[in-house]
């Protein structure tokens, strides 16, 4: 296998796929009624369009550097609704600073995380100060690992396989998730309470699966055997409109 350490490479490999509304990098995105896009004929130019009142207007980016071209198509809003990712690495903009800068300048800003280097930030947590990073293990396969980090954090909070590991040996074929064509980019809960490194799928037998960030461990609903019933419950506890404890869900031993 080969790692490669170019966030620019995984956005490559992501960018050419199928992306659900679960996830994923878009060339425009839409809050509360307002779209954003990077501006296609200026460089370090967002373009807004509010439909509510049907009004557009161009915000300059005041510390727009070249070295984003690259990446200007991509952004991505992230699950709390806070930021607005740029493909590929660390950089994003506030979402309110985009929504209110009426043709005044903004700033990029940046989240160090952990092993940057060879991961892209899929989503992120504001309140909690937590991302979700993919690392690409083999091109070819679209193969990967996640890594869980603080900001300006020094270790993958969750371990095990599916999880990203500063380990010397080279991980195993059964601890890389392979996403297809169309696939779930993962997500944060919004209440930063779990994550679903790849799909959102709550049964005993998804990998990696959606885990409890705290206490470190992956959560089904194991008293229930239908598909729907737990694809159902897992979408409330994502959404944070129930605790674990309400729909049922245990923890589960993956060691």
């Amino acid at each position: 296998m080969m790692m490669f350490k170019t966030n620019s490479f995984l956005f490559m490999i992501l960018g050419s796929m199928t992306f659900s509304s679960w996830g994923g990098y878009y060339n425009t995105i839409e809050v509360d009624g307002v779209s954003v896009n990077f501006d296609k004929n200026k460089a370090g130019y967002v373009s807004i369009h509010d439909k509510k009142s049907n009004a557009y207007y161009s915000c300059k980016i005041d510390n727009w550097n070249d070295s984003l071209l690259s990446g200007a198509g991509g952004i991505s809003l992230t699950s709390d609704q806070v930021g607005v990712l740029i493909a590929s690495g660390n950089k994003y903009l506030y979402v309110n600073d985009i929504v209110n800068c009426k043709g005044k300048p903004i700033s990029i800003h940046s989240i160090p995380y952990f092993d940057e280097e060879i991961a892209s930030i899929i989503d992120v947590n504001f309140e909690k100060k937590l991302v979700l990073a993919l690392v690409v293990v083999d091109a070819h396969l679209r193969s990967y690992q996640a890594i869980v980090s603080r900001f300006n954090g020094t270790k993958n909070l969750l371990s095990g396989k599916g999880f990203w590991s500063d380990s010397k040996n080279e991980p195993d074929d059964d601890s890389l998730f392979y996403p297809g064509d169309t696939i779930y980019i993962g997500k944060i809960s919004i209440n930063g309470k779990y994550v679903a490194p790849n799909d959102l799928d709550c049964t005993v037998d998804s990998f990696p699966g959606v885990w409890d960030i705290e206490n470190r461990m992956k959560i089904s609903f194991l008293e229930d055997k239908d598909d729907a019933v737990i694809d159902r419950k897992c979408k409330e506890l994502f959404s944070g409109e129930k605790t674990l404890n309400e729909p049922g869900g245990k923890f589960i031993n993956t060691k």
